[in-house]
């Protein structure tokens, strides 16, 4: 009797094909190829932002940079899905008005705007902000919680709309940040966070130190300790408020 499939491929035999697998198993088998197409995907984040803030610091003319940035974004960014378009444009509207704020009440200036004492791509740099978080972190909070997340991003909002000094602006802004945090307390809240004031890190030193804007009155290495804060609510509230409209919600209990 010439031999089987089975007796010359015992190992491959005795695994089944994903069709022929449980539900639970083929569910297993996607979850480890998606955290292997995680880690590209964040890889390639990682060199996306690398690359935005290289040029935002090195590469002359603010025209120009716009354009590089936009090329560099369409390319790594892949796909923009429609709910992703309408939140970088929403997000684009709303932090021009506030950047706009701030320039009045001096709390930054840049240093060889456009428009409105903006340069042409700050117009453009919150909403790619938005966006390459929620791509990066790829989590919902479990549950959006409007009633309570709406009133803190407004609440937090506050101390950038009514206190001018730096310092009392840190703690003010600070405190509100870790209430919400106390109050949410989801790990998917603290990983937009901590990964968007990673982000604020490296784009406001590279803004400050290749002289693109300046705060008045900065301590040590030019940038205002506020940034802080404000980069980190913007991440907490980016998670709580956009993520929901395009990634999925972590299950209830579910690790992060």
């Amino acid at each position: 009797m010439s031999p089987t499939l089975a007796d010359m491929f015992p190992n491959q035999a005795a695994s089944p094909s994903p069709l022929a697998q449980t539900p639970a198993a083929r569910q297993k088998l996607f979850l480890k190829w998606r955290s292997c197409d995680g880690r590209r995907e964040r890889l390639l984040l990682c060199l996306q932002l690398g690359a935005t803030a290289a040029i935002l610091g090195w590469l002359p003319g603010n025209g120009i940079k716009l354009i590089a940035m936009v090329l560099v974004w369409s390319v790594s960014f892949g796909r923009i899905s429609g709910r992703e378009l309408m939140m970088v444009v929403c997000v684009n509207v709303l932090f021009s008005f506030l950047d706009l704020a701030a320039l009045r009440s001096g709390a930054f200036r840049f240093s060889q705007p456009d428009l409105l004492g903006l340069p042409i791509y700050e117009f453009f740099m919150w909403g790619f902000f938005a966006l390459h978080a929620v791509r990066f972190v790829a989590k919902a909070p479990p549950t959006a919680q409007l009633w309570l997340s709406i009133p803190l991003a407004t609440l937090f909002a506050v101390p950038f709309a009514t206190v001018a000094e730096p310092i009392p602006l840190f703690y003010a802004s600070a405190f509100v940040l870790l209430t919400a945090l106390a109050l949410l307390r989801s790990s998917v809240d603290f990983a937009y966070t901590g990964y968007m004031i990673a982000v604020g890190c490296l784009i406001e030193y590279v803004g400050v130190w290749t002289g693109q804007w300046n705060y008045p009155s900065a301590p040590f290495g030019g940038v205002a300790l506020w940034f802080i804060p404000m980069w980190g609510g913007v991440g907490l509230f980016t998670g709580r408020l956009l993520s929901p409209f395009v990634v999925p919600q972590v299950p209830a209990g579910a690790s992060s």
